[in-house]
């Protein structure tokens, strides 16, 4: 999977949708329960009602207005082939705020969804569309803001659309997991590695199957709350094995997330581990495998030069580097007296059949 680097968007063609410093609660790709973040959650200094701007020419596409989830929320077209929207918010402008609320008593619904063509709401850049609030699934006042491509409605990373946030810090990779890709990453818990150990020295292995995990941290410059990581990539002998990038997601495949991260390492309370190479079977969402597997492959004895580099949005690095080694010696025996597992695996039309009890998958 290629990523699109930053210089495919239009660095100039949106702007910050509020009046004051941008600054973010959360970015795009940060882990949540069963999906990916999936925009900016931009800090309004803990207050409601902030007017709200159009980020570029466009016309109003569509109005939502629910309990839960965007709470009130408006779509913005643009001639550009992208969509932005705007969630959370307390109020409208005032001619579509009537509009919307004629149309709530026509339904007899307080709850809408309402679609608009381009000549009822047309849009200027930096018109005021709304006020900032805390409506729907928002546990604090913010605007939650995204792009999307209009045609396919995939989700885009937006920092990489350069708005002015100060970003000159590295992320912090707090651990480095380490897995026998011989079996499951579900029956096996992770190998967590000094990193501080780790970095320039030679790690000896009974596997000759590797995979590795990151749990990591980003932060803008000036700010010390926690954000999600853009992207985590590894190089043997100087060359690229696998990689994600959280670059652009759509909705229907954002609970792959559960194949991003160590699943039953999270459920059992672990911290946050994301693989850097996909899981067998996987969706190619967020990874690029280079033409292989992902998988770090050492067919000899000899010791091999690892990299891992893990990035934010804005092309800031941190680099592990180390040396791997296979060695035979430390590869471990099978226990005896196990039955062997029933594995359904990926890609396949997988039938259990047992004591008059059939499971298709």
């Amino acid at each position: 999977r290629q990523a699109l680097e930053a210089q495919d968007y239009p660095r100039a063609y949106f702007r910050h949708p509020l009046n004051i410093p941008m600054q973010l609660v959360a970015n795009f790709g940060e882990i949540r329960a069963n999906h990916w973040h999936m925009g900016l959650d931009i800090r309004t200094q803990q207050r409601e009602n902030l007017p709200v701007y159009a980020a570029a020419d466009g016309y109003v596409a569509r109005i939502v207005v629910e309990p839960g989830g965007f709470g009130q929320a408006i779509y913005i077209n643009h001639p550009n082939g992208y969509t932005t929207l705007y969630a959370h918010m307390n109020a409208f402008f005032p001619a579509l705020w009537q509009y919307v609320r004629d149309k709530q008593y026509e339904a007899e619904s307080w709850k809408i969804n309402l679609e608009f063509t381009p000549e009822q709401f047309p849009l200027h850049k930096g018109d005021y569309i709304g006020r900032s609030g805390n409506t729907g699934g928002s546990a604090g006042p913010h605007v939650h803001f995204e792009i999307r491509d209009t045609k396919t409605e995939k989700v885009l990373n937006p920092l990489l659309f350069g708005f002015p946030i100060p970003d000159a810090v590295p992320p912090s990779v707090v651990r480095l997991a380490m897995y026998d890709r011989n079996k499951s990453t579900y029956m096996q818990s992770p190998q967590l590695l000094n990193i501080q150990r780790t970095r320039n020295n030679t790690i000896k292995v009974g596997s000759n199957k590797i995979s590795f995990a990151v749990g990591a941290t980003d932060r803008f410059s000036g700010s010390n709350n926690p954000n999600g990581i853009y992207s985590a990539k590894v190089y043997v002998d100087e060359q690229p094995v696998s990689s994600f990038t959280l670059d652009n997601i759509g909705y229907d495949e954002t609970r792959y997330i559960n194949a991003q991260i160590d699943y039953p390492y999270d459920a059992r309370g672990g911290a946050s581990l994301q693989h850097i190479t996909p899981l067998p079977g996987a969706t190619e969402v967020a990874y690029d495998t280079y033409g292989g597997d992902g998988i770090v492959h050492l067919t000899d004895t000899e010791p091999h030069n690892v990299l891992i580099e893990v990035l934010d949005a804005n092309k800031n690095v941190t680099r592990i580097p180390f040396w791997i080694q296979y060695d035979q010696s430390l590869v471990k025996p099978k226990p005896s007296g196990l039955p062997e597992p029933v594995l359904f695996l990926p890609n396949n039309i997988n039938i259990h059949e047992e004591d008059g009890f059939q499971l298709d998958h």
